[in-house]
């Protein structure tokens, strides 16, 4: 970009003092050409920098969740594929689950056993026969046990593991015969959440200033070159990474004080993007157009459009 006003302005000094000769070339008005050139770039930067800020740090996001088995076991079968659509509930794979039949199947022997050891010991109160502290076992024991057989029960459907909502699945390396286990560092596949992925552009600190929810937008992704696409700002978010702090055994020291956070601002795209296929992750360029300094705002489109017609360059 900045060698094309280059050009232009020197192709306007030639036309001055070369075609048409309406100066003298001397020390004066090389000096003052010059000084111009400097000023009227160094102006118009500061300008488009507050009033009509752009950024090439902007990004598409989706939601994804690490899929973790909720139980160990051998898997029997894999029928998520990835890439391919699923509807919450479908199945992803499949967990041998003998031995958790096995375990219901035990437990609700042992919850008949103590029913009836219950029902006895009712009788026998009723009865005048018992005691109240075999009656309050025999209940504790149904309760226990009742307890245990819903939790086999619970862990029995673990071995079917579902899509948790509407998406897809990726990363699908998982194979019958690979043993799983329930535990945070065990992810078989990463789920990916339907739905039209966000795009966050993040401004620098002094480029926010003028801007607004609702402010227009354009957007240049950098894998369609020469494709302009008009948008709207839809939030700020209203906190940094660079100023939390966590609960920790050590103080925080200020040693990364320098270190200045670009604020993301969440921007909504007006096309319908999916018939460009463009993959989460995408980069993209995206101007704002504050509201203030309309005369500017030719100047910024331009200068984008010129920047979406150089992604054509596989060097840039």
């Amino acid at each position: 970009m900045v060698e094309m006003l280059l050009g232009v302005y020197g192709l306007i000094l030639w036309l001055i003092f070369k075609k048409f000769k309406l100066l003298p070339i001397n020390l004066w008005t090389v000096v003052t050409s010059i000084f111009i050139l400097i000023a009227v770039l160094s102006f118009g930067f500061l300008f488009l920098t507050r009033y009509q800020p752009a950024t090439s740090f902007a990004r598409t996001y989706v939601a994804t969740t690490p899929i973790i088995a909720e139980v160990s076991g051998r898997v029997t079968a894999v029928t998520a594929e990835g890439g391919k659509p699923l509807r919450k509930g479908d199945v992803l794979f499949e967990i041998e689950s003998e031995p958790y039949k096995a375990r219901v199947d035990s437990l609700a022997a042992q919850l008949k056993l103590a029913e009836t050891k219950l029902a006895q010991e009712q009788r026998l109160m009723a009865d005048k026969a018992g005691n109240q502290n075999d009656l309050d076992k025999a209940q504790s024991d149904v309760d226990r046990l009742t307890a245990d057989i819903r939790a086999a029960r619970y862990q029995l459907e673990a071995t079917v593991v579902r899509a948790p909502a509407d998406g897809y699945v990726s990363q699908v390396t998982i194979r019958p015969g690979q043993i799983v286990m329930p535990m945070a560092f065990s992810q078989v596949m990463v789920f990916v959440h339907g739905g039209t992925p966000r795009l966050v552009a993040a401004f620098s600190q002094t480029q926010i200033e003028f801007i607004d929810p609702d402010d227009e937008a354009e957007v240049a992704f950098d894998a369609l070159p020469g494709k302009v696409f008009q948008g709207k700002v839809v939030a700020l978010q209203p906190l940094l990474a660079e100023g939390t702090v966590s609960a920790a055994g050590q103080l925080r020291t200020l040693d990364d004080a320098w270190k200045r956070g670009r604020i993301p601002v969440l921007i909504t795209v007006d096309s319908d993007l999916s018939a460009y296929n463009l993959p989460a992750g995408s980069n993209a360029m995206v101007a704002v157009y504050t509201g203030e300094k309309h005369h500017l705002n030719l100047l910024r489109k331009i200068i984008l459009r010129i920047k979406s017609w150089e992604n054509w360059l596989p060097f840039h």
